[in-house]
């Protein structure tokens, strides 16, 4: 899989790219350090994912795939190694929004659940097809950071293998949001700016950082980080300095 980075007015796209259904080569779909430089960009408030053709990803490339079987033990650290890499969007310091287009498989459904949204066009397509292979999703897929309803429709999902359209994914609160297919990244843009337009960049940071103590940390900890958060915003708010990243 091909990995691109942009930014215009501080929102930035992420695209998956490598054909017109880019698919995952090995689990270790992007450079760390890239990724992290891209996130750590102090411009940006927002990124969106996005494939760059008809389709958002569609999962494992299957001849990879099927030589990386071979040897389960070293395909499992490197799937240790991707869901390092998505945790990293997960915990980004900006918000990231999916804007899903057509298939979202398997790995791809797991770069999507990463993400803190999910905007889906009306054609799109979502599943986990992994069990028809006899393993389970390996990129964090059977425990994403959903709701409670979400995740009991994980369990259809992921046992049964089968596939569903855009409007059962948005009943099942895979998805925030089903628009035409032609306008699923103008709408992910427009969820971003109307969450970030009006906020400095470093506000959006100090709030992210905060949101994800919260998921990360014991919860002392967590309530311990944002008030040193509030403190430092604070300072910069009267002119004394402080970075709160």
């Amino acid at each position: 899989m091909i990995i691109a980075f942009d930014i215009q007015e501080g929102i930035g796209r992420l695209v998956l790219g490598g054909g017109a259904c880019p698919r995952l080569a090995t689990p270790l779909f992007a450079d760390p350090q890239a990724l992290d430089d891209f996130l750590a960009r102090e411009d940006l408030r927002g990124v969106v994912v996005v494939g760059a053709g008809r389709h958002f990803c569609g999962g494992a490339d299957p001849e990879g795939l099927a030589s990386a079987l071979r040897d389960p033990e070293a395909l499992g650290r490197d799937l240790d190694r991707g869901k390092a890499l998505l945790e990293r969007l997960a915990s980004a310091s900006v918000p990231v929004v999916a804007a899903i287009r057509g298939q979202c498989l398997g790995a791809g459904l797991e770069i999507a659940l990463a993400c803190h949204f999910r905007i889906a066009g009306d054609g799109a397509m979502f599943g986990f097809p992994e069990a028809g292979l006899d393993v389970l999703p390996g990129l964090g897929g059977t425990v994403p950071d959903l709701p409670s309803l979400a995740r009991r429709s994980l369990v259809d999902l992921v046992v049964s293998a089968r596939l569903i359209g855009a409007d059962e994914a948005l009943a099942m609160g895979l998805v925030d949001a089903v628009v035409d297919s032609g306008d699923v990244e103008a709408a992910a843009q427009a969820r971003l700016r109307a969450l970030v337009d009006g906020r400095a960049p470093h506000l959006v940071r100090a709030i992210m950082t905060s949101i994800t103590a919260g998921r990360r940390l014991p919860r002392d900890e967590a309530l311990r980080r944002e008030t040193a958060l509030f403190v430092q915003l604070a300072r910069r708010a009267r002119g004394g300095g402080g970075s709160p990243a």
